[in-house]
């Protein structure tokens, strides 16, 4: 026991590395089957958490060995393991509501602060990288829970949010200044660069309808040759097909439809209890000749939350093309809730069909 310590302790940098893909591991699976009242204390823990770890070891150490000096030797272990947890959430999260291809800047933000925080290892930089890490986080973590306060979401909330995250952010430093204002304040001017490009990058990623619009998520989406609606039961006819081609169906769903007939689609939209919003179903098809999407129809539709399914809705395009299409369920404002893809063959003698009730 005596040497599994020992060992321990001369290499807590690479424990430190090994908690922070520990806390990966398990908020990916864990973040996957909790709600979201849960997921916010949960994350309020690791921000508090890695805010108090920050301003600890930001204190100047002192070679005198103490019991504080041995607890804080260990900190940055715990560190990267909330700091782990935040990440890996807010990417379940945030990947939950919205769609890789609409979104992929985001994500892609997110992944290089999860390989910035292991890439920096330079102390002068140290503490204005963490300061902005948690800066970020804060961010995610308000973007999240003003709109599920409010029961909207929207530019307001947004907006505020930002507001929020910059209020708290700042109380964070001028408490660092006064539990360490030497490494506070020489690093100020970094802290705050830091700061200011977190924002703008957000609001940049949130103008241009990259960032998901969290805590709307798509449950369910799928294609039908008819959807109809009876005292709260849906009753779809869908093609039948092999057991194994819905685990195989990684690039979208085909419709075999006759001339005339139109292609339906059935979704299902998370959101919180009390949470009102308007949704939209945006078809587009595919210009093999000009290589782009051409919207056809769009049709939009009130949710309210609370359900744990979602709150389920339908649309319709008529005589649809053959070819490519994609349907997105965005917000009003155009952030993408989540899409799916059809493609749609014109036969002259109907597929065998099935009534399936929802």
């Amino acid at each position: 026991m005596f040497g599994l310590f020992k060992w321990a302790n001369a290499h807590k940098e690479r424990l430190a590395t090994l908690s922070l893909i520990l806390g990966f591991v398990v908020d990916i699976i864990t973040f996957r089957n909790i709600d979201l009242s849960l997921s916010q204390i949960i994350l309020g823990v690791h921000l508090a958490i890695v805010a108090g770890t920050i301003l600890i070891l930001a204190i100047p150490s002192k070679e005198k060995k103490t019991f504080f000096s041995g607890v804080r030797a260990w900190l940055p272990v715990l560190q990267q393991y909330s700091m782990g947890n935040l990440f890996s959430a807010f990417l379940v999260l945030y990947s939950a509501s919205g769609s890789i291809m609409a979104n992929w800047p985001f994500l892609a933000l997110v992944a290089v602060a999860i390989l910035g925080n292991e890439g920096i290892k330079l102390q002068k930089y140290r503490l204005p990288f963490q300061t902005t890490l948690f800066f970020l986080n804060l961010l995610l973590y308000t973007a999240l829970a003003v709109p599920i306060a409010a029961n909207h979401i929207g530019v307001t909330t947004f907006v505020l949010s930002v507001v929020v995250a910059s209020i708290v952010f700042i109380a964070f430093v001028r408490l660092g200044r006064i539990i360490s204002p030497m490494a506070f304040k020489k690093h100020w001017r970094l802290i705050r660069v830091g700061w200011v490009s977190v924002s703008v990058c957000l609001f940049a990623l949130y103008f241009t309808n990259v960032i998901p619009p969290i805590p709307l998520s798509v449950k369910m989406a799928h294609v039908y040759h008819s959807v109809e609606l009876t005292d709260g039961t849906y009753t779809v006819v869908r093609e039948v097909r092999e057991p194994w081609w819905y685990l195989a169906n990684l690039t979208g769903e085909t419709l075999h439809l006759v001339p005339g007939q139109s292609a339906y689609i059935l979704t299902s939209v998370f959101a919180p209890a009390n949470f009102a919003e308007n949704v939209v179903h945006h078809w587009q098809f595919y210009d093999e000749i000009n290589k782009k999407w051409k919207t056809q129809n769009t049709i939009h539709f009130p949710i309210v939350g609370g359900r744990q399914g979602g709150y389920r809705g339908f649309s319709l395009t008529q005589n649809p093309s053959p070819g490519k299409w994609r349907i997105s369920i965005e917000t009003v404002r155009g952030q993408v809730i989540g899409r799916t893809y059809l493609s749609v063959e014109r036969v002259l003698t109907p597929p065998e069909t099935e009534l399936y009730t929802l």
